[in-house]
């Protein structure tokens, strides 16, 4: 198959070229050159979304997209000469969402600005230029070596330091997570063959809990932090923290992949994900991160800022 990947560096795309490479499909990466390495085996066009003349008069068997967040420019890339279109959108095209819990026939968001609404408007944008040979995968947290966002790497790195640990809400509390390289695996499937729909790409609803995660990343001494001592502490929630939301936000972790599940998505072990994580930050993962979209990793917490919270229990 000849695949157009839109991105290919970072984290999510470095794994989708990594998986199609391995498959022996021909692949054809489209980035800007500013983040991260292209894998050697694949021919590298360097352009912007915003001109794809590189990216004219030719053909692909299919485009995966993990780079598109407006319609205007993914509107563009549906409009080549593709066989088919994969687009990784996200949960947060859902206006009910996290609030409430939504699946995959959930409405989204038809109007506004904002990031969720921005992915909603793209898919719909392609969509209309694929006539009937698109898929667009609403992913959830994603997570896994090469994490440039590095909400579990904070995690897994903090325990990797010792001692006590403050953790947020309650060890049972379930989440979802999906391991980047599980992601990559459906959103090749699906550009080889050609399926069309609506998915949730993210784990099982009960897929993991906190406490099965935070245990997995090392010995270190968990203090668990109940909601609210963490809102009277005026906690930022899901970044100074990361991954945590109170539990008012019902919809968190109840992102229904029923669609996903039936068109083969499956998802390794937790325990899997974070040993690898681990590995890849005792071996220097942290410092190969370039500087894309690092705005939204979370900052280490302070000794003080820790203490303070210890002292909450």
């Amino acid at each position: 198959m000849e695949l157009l990947v839109l991105g290919g560096t970072v984290f999510l795309g470095r794994h989708v070229v990594n998986e199609a490479v391995a498959r022996g499909h021909d692949v054809t990466i489209y980035t800007r050159g500013l983040h991260g390495a292209a894998h050697p085996d694949v021919e590298h066009v360097k352009g912007d979304r915003a001109d794809l003349t590189p990216l004219h008069n030719r053909h692909w068997d299919a485009a995966i997209d993990t780079s598109g967040f407006d319609p205007e420019p993914v509107q563009a890339s549906a409009s080549l000469d593709l066989g088919h279109y994969v687009f990784v959108s996200s949960c947060n095209v859902y206006p009910d969402w996290p609030d409430k819990p939504v699946d995959e026939d959930s409405p989204t968001w038809q109007d506004g600005e904002g990031y969720g609404q921005g992915k909603a408007a793209a898919e719909r944008a392609a969509h209309a230029a694929m006539d009937g040979r698109f898929a667009t995968v609403r992913a959830g947290l994603i997570v896994g070596p090469h994490d440039n966002v590095f909400r579990l790497p904070w995690w897994v790195s903090r325990i990797m330091r010792g001692g006590k640990v403050p953790a947020p809400g309650a060890p049972e509390r379930s989440m979802q997570i999906i391991d980047a390289r599980d992601l990559a695996r459906f959103l090749v499937d699906l550009a080889e063959q050609r399926v069309s729909g609506t998915f949730n790409g993210t784990g099982p609803i009960g897929q993991t809990s906190w406490g099965e995660l935070l245990t997995a990343a090392g010995d270190a001494e968990l203090v668990w932090l109940p909601d609210e001592k963490l809102i009277e502490a005026e906690i930022e929630e899901w970044t100074e923290l990361p991954m945590w939301l109170p539990a008012k936000y019902e919809g968190t972790w109840r992102v229904d992949t029923t669609r996903a599940q039936a068109a083969g998505l499956t998802t390794r072990p937790v325990l899997e994900t974070v040993r690898d994580v681990r590995s890849w930050l005792e071996n220097g993962g942290a410092d190969e991160l370039h500087d894309w979209r690092s705005e939204f990793r979370p900052k280490p917490m302070s000794a003080e800022r820790e203490a303070a919270l210890f002292r909450l229990v």
